[in-house]
């Protein structure tokens, strides 16, 4: 199913080269198809399977009468789009047929793909699967909700909103699974699971959190560490991160001592912070954070009150830039060389370090020589290294998740008159590496995309029959207008396209191509 167009192209070629007189629309071709791919999946094919399938079919049909649609671009997820469609409509009406085709879609993947790791069309499909259950037919308890996400479905899900950074994504997915096993049974002792995201400022960190937020039901909260003091009477301190999770958690203790908290620049932790006295304050920070990530009964103070809160089953994650890691890295790697085991590192230590050479050395000892205690080091179970973004990648963020900046400006401009919003390839380059400049990541798009149109978003509502809105590359660099193009601009466009060419002469020759953009 999932390269059905494909499939259905290559068919109709066929039956119109062999019968002449067939009809221009198969559905029997299209019929005959997915029932296969049933039989592929399924043992055992009822009546009312296949009564299901011709919903399929339908969907199938509607998205190739779709013009806005082009046929270059008509895949398996089309057909989830016109889907998504009736469950907005009606769940009571398409939720039952739905749900047969989701899981029969889900199975028949699962089967195609060969590689999960790589396959994005695959990821992709089973991540829109997975969040049309999720918001359509989804009637069940939380806790029976939680027992259906395993591994691969919540980094299919992430799959939809981040682009690339598949060890992380893989890290969150697996420890998020895990947590749901502690919180269903509390009785058993099960492996210690702290998570250690590294990587550069808007790389992904934050944003692969915020999606795993909107698929679990466990309160959750994101907090800077940076600036927690040692004292109780000095800046911020540990308790004041279970405070918020106690908040988030409407106050219900049992449902906080299940969170999640993710911890944002801790890296910043690990370097000196000496004090007045000559303390290394951040060193009496670890310390107490240690405690808090081994599990155990924190005492909180709150609106008078006081209570415990044990967090042996509470998932942490931390993040943090770890700039100069690379360092330490060689560091490590320089001592074990001097040892008979360790010769034939000096080679590599000379060489600049690629991305896979320090995800695969960043270990406990590393941690320690950047800061980290050695105890606290010891709690990381798993560490993920997240890659700084380059040019593709802003692209694919701009243009390819659900949700990207490019399509919530587009809703955003319709909503204002129904304009549809062009950015031409040029000018979705330059947005790219204009970000890149920036020492925020991906961040940045945001801001680059609000300058660029706010004067749009300002005008649009204001303009009769505006029809297209063109960003071009000199937009984006040197601020030049937009192309507004309108119902009359249309018309005498087409006017000139019309004129004869006998006796225009020179003069309408260069009107004509004053039309071209």
């Amino acid at each position: 199913m999932i390269n059905i167009f494909e499939e259905m192209e290559k068919r109709q070629i066929r039956i119109r080269t062999n019968v002449w007189h067939t009809a221009s629309r198969d559905t029997t071709a299209v019929s005959e198809y997915i029932l296969a791919r049933l039989m592929l999946v399924c043992d055992e094919v009822k009546s009312a399977d296949v009564e299901a399938l011709g919903y399929l079919e339908m969907l199938y049909f509607r998205v190739m009468d779709d013009k806005h649609i082009l046929p270059e671009l008509r895949s398996l997820l089309s057909i989830l789009e016109k889907l998504e469609e009736d469950l907005d409509y009606s769940t009571e009406i398409f939720g039952e047929r739905a749900a047969y085709i989701l899981d029969f879609l889900e199975a028949d993947t699962l089967r195609h793909a060969t590689d999960k790791s790589s396959n994005d069309k695959e990821r992709r499909v089973l991540g829109r699967i997975l969040r049309m259950r999720l918001k359509y037919l989804q009637e069940n308890g939380r806790e029976e909700r939680r027992e259906l996400f395993r591994p691969m479905d919540i980094k299919a899900y992430l799959d939809q909103f981040i682009i690339g950074q598949e060890d992380a994504k893989l890290a969150v997915s697996t420890a998020v699974y895990g947590h749901g096993k502690r919180v269903r049974h509390p009785d058993l002792r099960f492996a210690p699971d702290v998570v250690l995201l590294i990587g550069p400022s808007g790389c992904g960190k934050t944003e692969i959190m915020r999606r795993i937020r909107e698929i679990t039901d466990y309160p959750m909260v994101f907090t800077d560490v940076s600036s927690l003091g040692a004292s109780q009477y000095r800046g911020r301190h540990k308790e004041d991160i279970l405070i918020e999770l106690y908040e988030a958690a409407g106050r219900k203790k049992n449902l906080a001592e299940k969170g999640i908290v993710f911890m944002d620049e801790f890296d910043k932790l690990l370097l000196p912070a000496i004090s007045e006295r000559g303390v290394n304050i951040h060193d009496d920070v670890q310390s107490q954070l240690l405690t808090m990530l081994e599990g155990s009964e924190v005492e909180l103070k709150t609106d008078g009150q006081t209570l415990l809160l044990d967090t042996s089953h509470i998932l942490f994650v931390l993040a943090g830039a770890f700039q100069g890691i690379d360092e330490c890295i060689r560091s490590d790697k320089k001592e074990k060389s001097t040892l008979p085991a360790g010769m034939g590192f000096q080679s590599v230590l000379d060489k600049e370090m690629n991305l896979e050479y320090i995800r695969d050395n960043i270990n406990h000892e590393v941690l320690m020589k950047y800061g980290m205690k050695r105890e606290l080091a010891g709690r990381i179970s798993s560490i993920a290294v997240l890659e700084k973004l380059d040019r593709e990648a802003m692209l694919r963020i701009l243009t390819e998740p659900k949700d990207s900046l490019i399509r919530r400006y587009e809703n955003e401009l319709k909503l204002s008159g129904s304009a549809e919003l062009i950015f031409t390839d040029g000018a979705l380059r330059a947005i790219a590496d204009e970000a890149l400049k920036t020492p925020v990541g991906a961040r940045a798009l945001q801001t680059i995309l609000g300058r660029v149109l706010r004067g749009v978003l300002f005008r649009a509502p204001e303009e009769k029959g505006l029809r297209r809105v063109v960003i071009n590359e000199d937009v984006v660099k040197e601020g030049a207008e937009p192309l507004y193009e309108t119902d009359e601009l249309t018309r005498s466009l087409g006017e000139l396209t019309r004129l004869p060419e006998s006796g225009a002469g020179s003069d309408t020759g260069k009107q004509a191509d004053a039309g071209h953009f």
